[in-house]
């Protein structure tokens, strides 16, 4: 045996729509409508009460009873459009809803709802949703959306990005001694040529030793707007158009010194 499913096509009967007492002390007050037909009255229910919807499905084919996978009772403020679903006992196809303890999923808002059943399953060709009718709900007073903060329709305030504040500086002192101990080799190497003598006459004096002498100078003073004035992402835009010539003549600067070398030692 392989069981399948069949697709058909459902009605619904019996349906009732009541307000009741949670400790039920009282009969529940049902009022019965007809599909797609709505209640003619509003019913009225407070935090005490609860609602209650019952109704069944039929197989239209053969008139067995269904429950669908998909039943859901949805309430709908009619002033703020705040819509709240709940699910119902599939296997029953009940709705017990309890307006107390869902308080909160209403946001203790009073006013008029309106109430639509949406059926709906894989196995049913005609799903649909049906608008049963309207409740009044009253919440005690006291705890308005605006109190409690469950008002989640209302215009939120706007959300300003805050960047995070620099940090303070040091005194222009000290960054005027760093300033002059980098510098200090610089100099130092500088007094040292006049003292022992620069000798300048085996720099070649070809395109590719004044091109890479060029480009390595302009990478330094690159770097030193680094420091002052440009940011990261311009400073390695720069140096990305510096690399290539500045590797290029480097390159053709040492194979000039390497062929030069080769014949010293062959003469």
């Amino acid at each position: 045996k392989v069981e399948v499913k069949v697709t058909t096509q459902v009605s619904i009967e019996n349906v009732e729509i009541g307000v009741a007492d949670k400790d039920q002390t009282t009969a529940a007050r049902t009022t019965k409508v007809q599909y797609p037909g709505k209640a003619s009255t509003v019913f009225e229910a407070d935090y005490h009460q609860k609602i209650i919807v019952k109704f069944q499905l039929k197989d239209k084919a053969d008139g067995t009873k269904m429950s669908a996978h998909q039943t859901f009772l949805k309430l709908t403020n009619q002033k703020t459009n705040q819509e709240i679903i709940f699910v119902a006992d599939a296997a029953s196809n009940k709705f017990d809803l309890d307006i107390g303890s869902s308080a909160g999923q209403f946001g203790h808002l009073s006013g008029k709802y309106s109430m639509e059943l949406i059926i709906g399953d894989a196995v049913i060709e005609n799903p649909f949703s049906w608008a049963l009718g309207e409740v009044n709900l009253n919440f005690p007073e006291g705890q308005t959306p605006k109190d409690k903060g469950l008002d989640r329709y209302a215009k939120k305030p706007e959300i300003k990005h805050l960047f995070r504040e620099p940090e303070k500086r040091p005194a222009a002192v000290v960054s005027t001694v760093f300033t002059f101990l980098v510098l200090a080799p610089v100099l130092i190497l500088v007094l040292l040529w006049m003292k022992i003598g620069v000798n300048v006459s085996n720099f070649p004096m070809s395109l590719s030793a004044v091109g890479f002498h060029l480009c390595l100078a302009a990478i330094f003073g690159l770097y030193y707007l680094y420091w002052v004035e440009l940011n990261m992402f311009q400073t390695v835009r720069y140096l990305g158009l510096l690399a290539l010539p500045t590797f290029i003549f480097g390159n053709r600067l040492l194979s000039g010194i390497a062929s030069k070398r080769k014949g010293e030692k062959k003469v």
